[in-house]
């Protein structure tokens, strides 16, 4: 069966111009063999420059020592031959090949090396398998270029697109890899008639997806455009993790979608590339679109990838990220995060209101022995009180104190803070912890004070509360054997002057007096300024006294509040409140001033120093300098006595010594 004759005229080559290229590149011409390639890199010589490395070696690399530059025998041992400079060609022309050989002729044969004779004895055609063998698992650019050098340089093997690919993919190496190369080797290629096909350019975008240049990306991809030549799978992966490199995450988001949407599918590394890249800036939406979309697909992701995640969305409040890897992971007993994770883990669940987390949480640090502490358990209620579950909170107080771990004040911040903003009845709130004692659960005093707390804080609107509150202080014993503490009581009374309400704090305070319990400086405030609030100044003079004779001191905002309440009376007790050294600063510090000069005063009078009677008189108490005063107009007066009688003498002629002439 005859064939027909293919006839290239100007249509074809429109239209596959790739093609023109391809059959123009086979022929060789014959200035082709000085082929200039100085842009290479040395093979010994790293740059001193410091450049960031993308990637970390390719495992599996060949042994340094097998392929080390000192030990090929081609090249001889002194430095500057052993080095190649900037304007050495690493395929040297025909010329410096004659050179090289006359050199060759001369060399002694001690300066071989036993490992590379091995390398020199393979035939051509393993050379150029190990070169491919290398370019596929083993980048690396120094090896490459050995056996290129040896191959080309000495063999006088001519180049073709397949050596030039080689050379690129080894570029990938993460020291040593430089997109400045891949863009000198392809424009050489163009020089010298030689067409970068597919593979070449696809390995340009692999080693752009170590080190990226997206200038040079623009222009490998705009060539395999122009030649009609397709993208392939692994050339979408390049691109993707290149934008990823240089941090155009838009971007790169955007290629996996389209990737996506041509049924392309994303491979691990590429998908967890992503995954650590938007979590290191942040972008947890994604990152759980990314791991739901993953797991859809039925795809499964690696251990450190999963503990990444949790791990960064534990520590940026990310709820969604954070319950979908904790069910995915933990819950099945794939994963076993620490307990610096499980506390993040808690925190997140608790600003949410996850109580379904959080209980996954308490279990699983019991299943592990990992004792709770007191932040956890607040977590804990806080978790119930952010997902609106008053009981379930009082109940996890409750369980607190059973486990041993005392409540502070803490611990019902947010118990408090809830029924405050949602006007929580307070009767509605003490019938739940009856409720909780029928159950047989122990009710720590820190529940019953929240609920006193609440009244309090009502108090400023109902002043009808302190029944209310009179009225759970008398129940108190039925829900708390061990009765009301300090705490308490303050509560109450201030809750009483709020109201208004004088005899009901006077009879919690014969309370107080009754069973025992010891007041503290908090206590003598609220009864002092209920006592002054109700005009009695005599009565919150004495109780002040008592807080005095305690060695306590006042609050600022009482001792503004006496100040105010004190200045607007004429009251003898007010005006000792008023200006008592506890209560005003410029007392206190006149006071501190006239000690000071008292203990100068008794110093002077230890040193047994003349005193100037000024000085003296200076440092007298008033009762001493009322009777030193007292006794220098004695003295005047017996002075001026004596003076007048001799005047009287004088007047009838008698002589003061004799008597009358």
């Amino acid at each position: 069966m005859s064939r027909r004759a293919l006839v290239f005229d100007g249509l074809w080559y429109s239209l596959c111009p790739s093609f023109a290229n391809a059959s123009r590149s086979t022929i060789f011409h014959e200035h082709s063999r000085n082929l200039r390639i100085s842009r290479l890199p040395p093979i010994s010589v790293v740059n001193s420059t410091p450049r960031r490395c993308y990637s970390t070696p390719f495992d599996g690399n060949p042994n340094p020592t097998q392929y080390s530059d000192h030990n090929n025998p081609q090249i001889p041992e002194d430095p500057e031959s052993n080095e190649i400079s900037e304007h050495n060609d690493a395929w040297p022309s025909q010329k410096t090949r004659r050179e090289h050989t006359r050199q060759r002729k001369s060399w002694h044969p001690r300066s071989y090396h036993k490992v590379q004779e091995d390398l020199l004895k393979k035939p051509d055609s393993a050379l150029e398998a190990l070169l491919q063998h290398m370019a596929d698992k083993q980048p690396n650019l120094r090896h490459t270029t050995q056996v290129l050098r040896l191959l080309i340089r000495d063999r006088h093997i001519r180049p073709t697109a397949r050596h030039y690919k080689a050379l690129i993919l080894a570029n990938t190496d993460c020291e040593r890899g430089s997109p400045n190369i891949v863009r000198g080797l392809l424009e050489e290629m163009e020089e010298n008639g030689i067409t970068a096909d597919s593979g070449t350019l696809h390995g340009a975008l692999q080693v752009l997806a170590v080190h990226p240049d997206y200038l040079l990306r623009q222009e490998i991809l705009c060539k395999l455009r122009d030649r009609w030549l397709t993208l392939s799978p692994a050339g979408w992966h390049f691109v993707v993790a290149g934008l990823l490199r240089e941090n155009q995450i838009e971007l790169a988001l955007e290629q996996a979608a389209l990737m996506g949407r041509k049924d392309i599918f994303i491979e691990n590394w590429l998908h967890g590339m992503m995954i650590y890249t938007l979590c290191d800036h942040h972008e947890f939406h994604e990152v759980f679109d990314l791991m739901c979309a993953r797991v859809d697909q039925g795809h499964d992701m690696s251990n450190p990838l999963w503990a990444h995640v949790l791990t960064t969305a534990s520590e940026y409040l990310h709820h969604p990220c954070v319950r979908f890897v904790w069910r995915r992971r933990v819950e099945l007993g794939y994963m076993h995060p620490p307990a610096e994770i499980c506390h993040n883990v808690l925190k997140v669940a608790s600003k949410v209101g996850d109580t379904e987390i959080s209980l996954s949480v308490f279990r699983y640090l019991s299943e592990n022995n990992i004792k709770l502490g007191q932040g956890q358990h607040e977590q804990f209620v806080e978790a119930h009180v952010s997902a609106g579950d008053l009981p379930a909170a009082f109940e996890a107080l409750c369980s607190m104190h059973e486990s041993g771990t005392p409540l502070a004040a803490s611990s019902t911040e947010a118990v408090l803070a809830y029924m405050i903003e949602h006007k929580t009845d307070r009767r509605e709130a003490w019938q739940i912890l009856k409720r909780l004692k029928n159950e047989k659960r122990y009710i720590p005093l820190d529940c019953v004070c929240v609920i006193v707390d609440l009244c309090e804080h009502n108090s400023h609107e109902d002043p009808s509360v302190v029944d209310d509150g009179v009225g759970f202080y008398k129940e108190l014993y039925t829900l708390c054997p061990e009765g009301a503490d300090v705490r308490i009581y303050n509560a109450l009374i201030r809750m009483c002057r709020t109201a208004k309400d004088r005899q009901s704090g006077m009879f919690l305070v014969k309370e107080m007096a009754s069973l025992g319990v010891v007041p503290n400086a908090t206590t003598f405030e609220s009864i002092i300024l209920m006592c002054l609030d109700a005009g009695n100044f005599r009565s919150g003079f004495m109780y002040f006294q008592d807080l005095i004779k305690r060695d306590a001191k006042v609050s600022p905002e009482t001792q503004k509040e006496i100040l105010e309440i004190c200045s607007g009376s004429v009251d003898e007790f007010a005006m000792r409140l008023q200006y008592h050294p506890s209560i005003r600063e410029d007392v206190q510090r006149l006071d501190d001033e006239i000690q000071q000069q008292k203990e100068e005063w008794e110093a002077l009078q230890k040193s047994g120093e003349p005193i100037h009677p000024a000085v003296r008189r200076m440092n007298m108490s008033h009762e001493e300098r009322v009777e030193v005063n007292k006794e220098r107009r004695r003295k005047k007066r017996r002075l001026m006595a004596i003076a007048r009688k001799q005047e009287g003498r004088a007047e009838c002629g008698e002589s003061p010594e004799n008597g009358p002439e």
